[in-house]
């Protein structure tokens, strides 16, 4: 990988580094940036750009801009904890990554990982749209994916949201995913009392909501409960777990159906991924554990900011 002087890697460490950023499978930035054309240089050359400390994601919006490429990110606005973000070329098209409490330099091996390998998990349920226009699925065009990894003092998370968009005559078409993959503390080495307890994915849009998926449902292994509210355009799932395998991590998918006169620049919406954990215990009361992933989600459908 490419590592630029700045960028702290944990002790006792040797990685195989590049001279140019354009050669390796990475390339890691400080956020305190001189300039922005190596960053740029490497995303030009297909290369996935990590960068590394305080304000990162606020330095990595800024290459995105500078791209030209559309791209996305679930929130607009980051804390303290988020000291990786991470932009992976994909075709005409950026994904990003927002790193939520994972530990600067020691968990850094992990978090490249994540990012060159993000982790693949079907839904759970069952999240198809009743209903899309004709020929939507034949000419949209993906706007981006945004990941927002998430780690607490008891287990983790991974909130993924993606957006597609087509012209249908004279109405531009979004469709819109927003999914939650939970982890028992037993499965991340965390605390292993901890079993996944809840998902809930909300979202309210500037735009009209049309159509939203999963119904209300009880399947086997999930229990799914939908409030939409067509008239306000926003739309809450919430997910319970209802067997041993479940407990241990499921992903829970919600998708929308958004329709505007033209294809708004930038997209966004207010979404929050909200998830739970419990620790089960025989006399006192049982012990929640929650973590939030709340804000303004953006997407730039021709680049810039």
């Amino acid at each position: 990988m490419y590592v630029a002087d700045g960028v702290p890697l944990p002790e006792g460490t040797d990685p195989v580094t590049v001279k140019d950023p354009t050669a390796g499978r990475i390339a890691l930035f400080p956020t305190a940036l001189s300039d922005m054309e190596k960053p740029r240089s490497a995303l030009e050359g297909s290369t996935p750009v990590a960068v590394v400390g305080r304000d990162a994601q606020g330095t990595l919006m800024d290459l995105c801009a500078a791209d030209g490429r559309s791209y996305g990110f679930a929130s607009d606005s980051w804390g303290p904890e988020t000291r990786v973000a991470a932009a992976v070329p994909l075709g005409d098209s950026l994904v990003t990554h927002l790193f939520e409490g994972h530990e600067i330099p020691r968990g850094l091996p992990q978090v490249l990982d994540r990012i060159l390998n993000p982790p693949r998990v079907g839904c759970t349920v069952n999240a198809d749209l009743p209903t899309i226009p004709d020929g939507f699925d034949e000419r949209a065009r993906a706007l981006g994916s945004s990941f927002v990894h998430g780690r607490n003092d008891v287990a983790s998370f991974v909130r993924r949201d993606t957006v597609r968009t087509a012209s249908t005559g004279d109405r531009t078409a979004l469709v819109l995913g927003i999914s939650g993959t939970i982890y028992a503390g037993s499965e991340v080495g965390g605390d292993s009392q901890y079993t996944a307890d809840q998902v809930q994915l909300v979202a309210s849009f500037d735009n009209h909501l049309r159509a939203t998926a999963p119904p209300g449902s009880e399947a086997e292994n999930l229990v799914v409960r939908r409030d939409a509210d067509m008239a306000d355009d926003a739309v809450e799932h919430r997910f319970t777990p209802t067997s041993d395998q479940t407990r241990r991590k499921f992903t829970a998918c919600q998708h929308s159906l958004v329709t505007a006169s033209e294809l708004p620049d930038p997209f966004s919406y207010t979404a929050n991924g909200r998830f739970r954990w419990r620790n089960p215990r025989f006399i006192r009361e049982d012990d929640r554990w929650y973590h939030h992933t709340p804000g303004r989600a953006v997407w730039y459908p021709n680049g810039g900011r």
